[in-house]
């Protein structure tokens, strides 16, 4: 679970889903008030992560022939793993910080 730089208390399971559907990467720390930002590595993390349901949905369907509310069953119990692995890869950072790329 996401802990926060400022105050160093833990966020709760739910405030970190709620930050999950605002699809940015500053959210305020319920304790504090201060802005946290995820940092470089959690934000490569999560957006890699978040094509996997994806491409299991994909695969799955055209190796088990699953129907439509097959298929949205699937989604749905992806969905509700993901959310639930989310918070856990979530780390956090005073500063927005900027991720780098080494040009060669």
């Amino acid at each position: 679970m996401p802990i926060c730089e400022n105050c160093g208390q833990k966020w709760p399971w739910k405030t970190v889903v709620k930050n999950t559907v605002k699809l940015t990467n500053k959210a305020k720390c319920p304790y504090c008030e201060k802005n946290q930002y995820l940092i470089p590595k959690s934000r490569r993390l999560t957006g890699i992560f978040s094509y996997i349901p994806a491409f299991l949905i994909i695969t799955l369907t055209l190796f088990l022939d699953l129907n439509g509310i097959g298929i949205f069953l699937l989604a749905i119990a992806l969905m509700i793993v993901f959310l639930g692995l989310y918070p856990f890869m979530m780390k956090l950072s005073n500063d927005e910080q900027l991720p780098t790329y080494k040009l060669e």
